[in-house]
């Protein structure tokens, strides 16, 4: 989340033509972007970032769950 925070704010940069952004190359504002795409689309799955995510809000869900059951059942 920080790149694209950082890709952000290059951009606004950029486009409120504040020195020494103002000077750069589009390549080189939009390049942040490229990256976080990259890594959204690739790097995330091969780490298996994405897979531990959604495991680990499962479990949440289950305990939740388990703890909102327990309350209803007068425990």
């Amino acid at each position: 989340m920080y790149l694209a925070a950082i890709a952000v704010i290059i951009l606004l940069l950029k486009v409120l033509e504040v020195d020494p952004v103002a000077k750069w190359s589009w390549f080189y504002v939009l390049i942040p972007f490229a990256i976080l795409a990259f890594w959204w689309e690739y790097l995330s799955k091969w780490i298996g970032w994405d897979k531990r995510t959604a495991e680990k809000k499962m479990a949440e869900a289950v305990k939740e769950n388990a703890a909102t059951k327990k309350k209803n059942r007068g425990f």
